[in-house]
């Protein structure tokens, strides 16, 4: 089916939104906040404000308080961000040594459990080395100029997130088991957790949403804990990054949280992330 929609502009894009019953007192202010993040982005912050009829307001929302959510949400997904690429970097660390300690500098088939799997990292890892060389990255010349070999650590470090949490899924379980060892939990937890984060980190890096957002993947959180964190909100990242970050950049991430909860105070309903009340002290306690 073709889609027939016509294109509006600003001023019919406003005019639809009072029609739906959102509060816009000054019209040219509205149109900045459209200008800047753009209608179709905007809708997907007003979800949450919606009432019982479909994409009607409850009474008095306006845009202002919109437009505040969005600017949480951003600041949220900023913070988040900074956590990943450290989680990622400590697990590239991690694995990089692991791998090394067990199978020398260039990780070998035996290290994988089926050989297309091996394939598949070796194809992964030679795209990783093309856009290396295409960024100008001058460790990647050095190793193709001088080697026909490439050491684990280099392929980690040129790797995305997600295709490191691929390869962790390949490996052998005495070497998932050895990986997880470092973060003191089963390996079952590492393979959901890296995946986890890798959608996460992609979230933020395609600037999407968090706010009123149940995650498409389940996190895997021990019994003990699901009652607080449960598992399918932005709240039960919060539990892996707790397990993959260490301490002082977690602290730092927790930091961050609570400065951005007293930012915006009760301008924004923090069960729609997940927060159960009273999860920073829940944290401090966990430490």
């Amino acid at each position: 089916m073709s889609y027939n929609r016509k294109a509006t502009n600003y001023k019919e894009q406003i005019n639809i939104l009072k029609q739906r019953g959102l509060t816009i007192r000054d019209d040219h202010a509205a149109e900045s906040i459209l200008k800047s993040i753009g209608y179709f982005r905007f809708k997907g912050y007003c979800l949450t404000s919606y009432g019982p009829i479909k994409e009607t307001f409850r009474p008095g929302i306006t845009i202002d308080q919109i437009y505040r959510i969005y600017q949480f949400d951003s600041d949220i997904r900023a913070l988040t961000m900074k956590a990943c690429q450290r989680a990622e970097v400590r697990f590239k660390s991690i694995m990089g040594m692991e791998l090394a300690l067990k199978y020398g500098p260039v990780l070998p088939k035996m290290g994988f459990y089926e050989a297309n799997s091996f394939i598949e990292w070796k194809k992964r890892t030679k795209d990783a080395h093309d856009q290396g060389s295409a960024r100008s990255e001058m460790y990647v010349h050095n190793y193709r100029d001088n080697y026909h070999e490439w050491p684990i650590w280099v392929d980690l470090e040129l790797s995305t997130f997600g295709n490191v949490s691929k390869l962790y899924t390949w490996l052998k379980t005495p070497m998932k088991k050895t990986i997880a060892a470092d973060y003191g939990v089963n390996h079952k937890y590492i393979k959901n957790w890296a995946h986890i984060l890798t959608v996460s980190r992609n979230t933020c890096a395609h600037n999407s949403r968090f706010y009123g957002r149940l995650l498409s993947l389940g996190v895997l959180v021990p019994t003990k804990y699901q009652s607080f964190f449960g598992m399918n909100t932005y709240f039960s990242i919060t539990f892996v990054l707790f397990k993959m970050l260490e301490h002082k950049d977690f602290a730092s991430y927790l930091h961050g949280l609570h400065a951005i909860s007293k930012k915006y105070g009760n301008e924004v309903d923090w069960q729609q992330l997940g927060f159960q009340t009273q999860w920073y002290d829940y944290f401090l306690r966990m430490f």
